[in-house]
Parts: structure tokens; sequence; C-alpha cells
């Protein structure tokens, strides 16, 4: 019988550079000559992996990935605190935003367990805590409003979405901007820092990209906008272009931003019945926008050929289907990103789907079967950075 400890080291690093990332971290484990292969100079990372969809774990230490690829469930143990009492407001680069059961912020790699605070909801604007007699936080005072909101309502209502500009690393050289607040606005905070910096705005925001090594944000009147933040100064500018206005009655909208893989900026409209199941056919509209960005005009787009697009709270990303032919060319997959609901819906597969714009149907994601859907599900792209 073959030892397999004693396979020469070039092609243990070609089986290395063949497997998927589960895989890899699995074969680490088989015995010493293979876990010191992935140390190599010459050796590559994992190959890019296609999305995973992170669902709602069967405990409260354990959280459960759906490969779309392979159609697996992945069970991973995640640190402290419990990622089940937790909701994830962001993903980028295979890292996760999370707000726990206290509105305490992290970044996670949920594969590697590393873990990154990030600075206290406090240091945000008319943010302050209501404590018991013991020194537990109880309840929230937010906004000019002062409204006084629980932990619950502090989750559904608070927290809208965080993207980072890059993974976090041995560099420590990233910054993070979120969507917050009842009126939805925008903060930032760079690697260490001990405070959120507010950014003063009118508008109400719904979607950031990091694009062109800027943030792109656009707020609920279409209006897209350029941040750049360097050490001395919060550096803006406006794309005034000629976003079309679509409105569908009964429906709430929101747009999102996307970069092509031609390296063009997309945005995506999506209308979702307020009350409606998201798996119903019916239910879900979208429409895809690309903008020319020396016309500075938006154009209807009608296919997106080999290029499907992955919707959520995570930064949206626009994959290629000859580099992963098992996604559904031509399509949005989608998770339901309105936090408020997910309580009063919790056995629903309200979520999740697929909608094609060929014929601007929705479907189903094969097998995969009932699920939770509090905390929401996002997309991950998994990674070992």
């Amino acid at each position: 019988m073959a030892n397999w400890s004693e396979l020469p080291v070039e092609l243990l690093g070609m089986i290395h550079d063949e497997l998927s990332i589960f895989d890899y971290i699995r074969s680490k484990a088989i015995c010493k000559q293979w876990n010191l292969v992935c140390k190599f100079e010459h050796h590559r990372p994992p190959k890019p992996q296609a999305p995973w969809l992170m669902l709602p774990g069967d405990n409260d230490s354990t959280a459960k990935f759906f490969s779309i690829v392979e159609k697996k469930v992945y069970n991973i143990p995640c640190p402290e605190p419990m990622i089940r009492r937790r909701i994830c407001i962001g993903s980028c680069y295979g890292w996760l935003t999370t707000v726990d059961s206290l509105c305490n912020m992290y970044l996670l790699n949920p594969l590697t367990g590393a873990q990154i605070p990030l600075p206290s909801v406090t240091t945000l604007p008319f943010v302050k805590t209501v404590h018991d007699p013991q020194g537990q936080i109880v309840n929230f005072i937010v906004g000019q409003e002062r409204n006084e909101l629980s932990c619950w309502s502090m989750h559904a209502l608070f927290f809208s979405k965080a993207v980072l500009s890059a993974a976090p690393d041995a560099d420590n050289d990233f910054t993070i901007m979120m969507i917050y607040g009842l009126w939805k606005n925008l903060a930032f905070a760079r690697a260490g820092d001990k405070a959120w910096q507010s950014i003063s705005s009118p508008y109400w925001y719904t979607d950031i990209i990091h694009h062109n090594a800027k943030f792109y944000t656009i707020n609920y009147q279409r209006m897209v906008e350029v941040w750049g933040l360097d050490e001395l100064a919060i550096r803006h500018s406006v794309i005034n272009s000629d976003l079309p206005s679509h409105i569908l009655l009964g429906c709430i909208c929101t747009y999102y931003l996307v970069e092509s893989l031609h390296g063009n900026l997309m945005s995506v409209y999506k209308f979702q019945n307020e009350w409606g199941r998201t798996d119903n056919p019916k239910n879900i509209m979208c429409m895809v926008f690309s903008l020319d960005e020396q016309a500075l005009t938006w154009t209807r787009v009608e296919s997106l050929h080999e290029q499907t697009l992955f919707l959520g709270k995570n930064q949206s990303m626009c994959l290629s289907t000859v580099d992963f032919p098992e996604l559904k060319q031509n399509c949005i997959y989608y998770t339901d990103d309105m936090l408020q609901l997910c309580g009063s819906h919790q056995y629903m597969n309200r979520y999740v789907g697929i909608f094609y714009l060929e014929d601007e149907m929705t479907r189903p994601i094969d097998h995969l079967g009932h699920h939770l859907n509090c905390p929401p599900p996002l997309w991950l792209t998994p990674s070992l950075s």
C-alpha cells in the first residue's frame, strides 16, 4: 500500500492546487508532510471559490454554510460571542461583519477563526446605552429624537450594511464603511481606530461597494457618490448621471451597486413585495443598468451573458460562469436583506432565490432545502486570508 506521506513535494503541491478550500483545510490534518506543503513559497493558495450561503446554524456556536457548487453543507465552529446570536451586516474577502446580542461589532473569518473587534457603536453620534441595576445593557437611545430601542430592535433597524476596502492581513491596512441608523447614514473606521467617524449627509443610503480604490455609495434618490477616505480628509464627489426612476406599486425597491467583470459600474434595482413570500416568482423583480463613465449615462442591461450577480448584505459580486460553470448564467442570486421582517417569517424560505433575467422569473437554489431565515442568510466567498 502506498504511503501518502512519502509523495514528492511537487506532486503534493499540484494536488493542493486543485482542492476546494474546505478540502484544503482538511488535507493539512492528514500528516506533517501534507501540512508543510502549503508553507512553501512556490505553493499557491487555494483556488478561487464560488460563494457559499451562510445559514442559521443548528446551535449557538456553529455557523452553517451551503456550497451551491458542491451542493454540500459545512458546519464550522466559531469563536465567542455565539455566532447564532449575531447578525451579519457585511461580507467581503472571506470576512464577515457581525453584531452580537449587545451590539458589539466584530470582523470574523469563519474558516480561520480570526476575529477583530470594531469600534463601539456608542462612538457614533447620538447613540447611548441604557443599563439595568446590575449594569447590563438593556436598551439604546439613538438619534436626535432620542428613540429608545431594544437590542433586538437595534439589530432589525439600526445596522444596515458594512463593506471593507481590503482583507485584514498582517499589514492591518483596511478601512470599513457602514450604513447605520434609522436614517441610513454613513460612517467609517480604519484599522485600529477606537471610534467611528460619521459622514454628514442629507441622504438615506442603500448600498456600498469598494471600486477602483474608492468607496461608491447609492442612496434612495438614486444618486451615486464616490468617497476617498485618506488620512487627512474625506474627498467626496457625485456622479451626476441619469439613473432612471422605476416604481412598482406595492413593492419596496432596493438599489445595489456592483462591478462587472469588465470593470464598469452597474446598478441593480430589486423590487420586492413587502409582505409577499420572496420564493413566489411574482414577488421579486430585478432590473440592471450599466454606467458609461465617460458620457455619465446609464443603459438598461437586457442580458448579463456569461456573468452572474450575487446581491444581499455581502459586497455585491459579479462572477464568470465560464470560471464557475456550475452557476446559472445571466442570473442574480439574491438574499432578502430586510432584517426587520426576519422574526415574523422565521420558518418561511423568504431570503434566498435566483432571478433569471431572460424570463424575469425567480426559482429556488437546487438542493438548498428548507431552512430558518433568522438571522438572515448572506453570501460569503470563503478565504483563508
